[in-house]
């Protein structure tokens, strides 16, 4: 089971690019699994979504620590990290297949350029910096497309 999340469904064996892989499987389980949930949502909406979102990235790190034993820190194959940041770059905003779109596209760029501080927080132990950094990549991806939207009065 360990194997099976922290590949992302076996995504992050694909031979090229598994991170993107992983990210864009992320992309169309969320589009089909997750209900939109925006900020003028239900507070009963938003305290789920919260406390859901913080399960999962306590179950990433979890299963990150323990693939980390399986496959080596931060190897390739582990995508529940991309999971976890995906999660953070559409977090809250409109469910619209442009936007998922381009938060994919930048949550890569982001990821893989590793900004302050997500290359500090890679260095964290076990799963805590196999997920952490992706997080911040999500979270500078959000903050970007909030930016966009709102220069694009959205």
């Amino acid at each position: 089971m360990v194997r099976f999340l922290a590949t992302g469904a076996y995504l992050g064996y694909a031979p090229i690019a598994p991170g993107t892989v992983g990210t864009l499987g992320c992309a169309v389980l969320l589009w089909f699994v997750v209900p939109e949930v925006t900020a003028a949502s239900s507070p009963l909406a938003l305290v789920v979504m919260f406390l859901s979102t913080l399960a999962f990235v306590a179950l990433s790190i979890w299963t990150a620590d323990l693939a980390e034993r399986q496959f080596g820190h931060d190897a390739s194959r582990i995508v529940i990290d991309e999971y976890a940041g995906f999660v953070f770059s559409v977090l809250l905003l409109p469910k619209d297949p442009l936007v998922f779109a381009v938060a994919f596209l930048i949550f890569r760029a982001v990821d893989i350029v590793k900004p302050f501080p997500a290359r500090q927080a890679e260095s964290l132990p076990g799963g805590t910096g196999i997920v952490m950094d992706d997080i911040v990549a999500g979270i500078y991806t959000n903050l970007l497309l909030r930016v966009m939207l709102l220069v694009q009065g959205w």
